[in-house]
């Protein structure tokens, strides 16, 4: 079994961007369950990256887990469709997972990042390569992952491309 989990960017500067991660999703995550069979996917359901992954897995037929960092995450979707997609994804989520955590904070965005890493044998970065700014951020995240020795794919939107890091 190969669990692949994903973090990355909410949004991206244009539609193709959108259409490129969603189709790399789609393609990574079929290559995963056509070489090993079984693939679990595992995602916070957040904007974006998260969600593009999390839909890709559920029409390939692939269990999907998801984690709630706070309370009231879906407060945090402040348009109507991302909402949505996000109460529908968490329903239809083989496991659901609830972070401690009662409010929105840096640290549990953090938590609930370092939740999908040391899970996940493979790690979706969705993300332009940019340097961490924030604790918890994409960044970070990819540094902690690679730390712990999981392999990384690099999804970078803006150039258009796929690049394995570690494992």
């Amino acid at each position: 079994m190969v669990r692949m989990g994903v973090v990355g960017h909410r949004w991206f500067p244009d539609a193709s961007a959108n259409a490129f991660v969603a189709s790399r999703c789609q393609e990574l995550l079929r290559c995963a369950k056509d070489d090993a069979r079984s693939v679990v996917a595992l995602s916070a359901l957040a904007a974006g990256s998260d969600t593009l992954f999390a839909e890709a897995a559920v029409s390939l037929g692939i269990p999907l887990v998801a984690v709630r960092p706070f309370d009231r995450y879906a407060d945090d979707f402040p348009i109507a469709a991302a909402r949505d997609a996000y109460g529908e994804l968490w329903s239809c989520a083989d496991r659901r997972v609830r972070l401690a955590y009662r409010s929105r904070s840096q640290e549990a965005y953090r938590a609930a990042m370092r939740w999908v890493v040391e899970r996940s044998d493979v790690l979706l970065a969705i993300w332009d390569g940019r340097p961490a700014t924030d604790p918890g951020g994409t960044a970070d995240t990819v540094a902690h992952a690679l730390a712990l020795g999981r392999s990384v794919l690099h999804v970078d939107p803006a150039q258009r491309r796929v690049v394995v890091h570690g494992g």
